[in-house]
């Protein structure tokens, strides 16, 4: 029995939401770059190529999904005439969008953190 099991379900999405924070401030900051291209961050599951079956308990289980997450240049129309397609107010509604995220996955995590405590406590305040 895995006790931390809810956290490990959300780290993956805390990660990602922490990456693309610091993806979209790197955006705002270069806003004023000449040539700078916007990025973002692609959230994906590798899903194992072969699909195995356990059949039997002593058949070894397959790995389990991978989460990665690639930074990808934006493709958008430019903004500016120094050829630099940031649009700062895009920018900004994606990073209070992101933390919203983030917060979200943090309560999750806690959430869990907080029935473990209890559990430990015997259920008592």
């Amino acid at each position: 029995m895995d006790i931390f099991k809810g956290v490990e379900k959300v780290k993956p999405y805390l990660d990602y939401s922490w990456k693309r924070h610091k993806v979209i401030l790197s955006n705002i900051a270069n806003a004023d770059t000449p040539n700078y291209k916007a990025l973002d961050v692609v959230f994906k599951k590798e899903v194992q190529k072969l699909s195995l079956k356990v059949t039997r308990p002593k058949h070894i289980k397959p790995p389990e999904e991978k989460v990665r997450f690639q930074v990808v240049e934006i493709k958008r129309g430019l903004v500016g005439n120094d050829k630099n397609n940031v649009s700062v107010e895009e920018e900004m509604a994606k990073l209070a969008q992101n933390r919203i995220a983030y917060e979200v996955y943090m309560r999750m995590a806690s959430g869990s953190i907080d029935k473990l405590n209890n559990v430990i406590r015997g259920g008592r305040r």
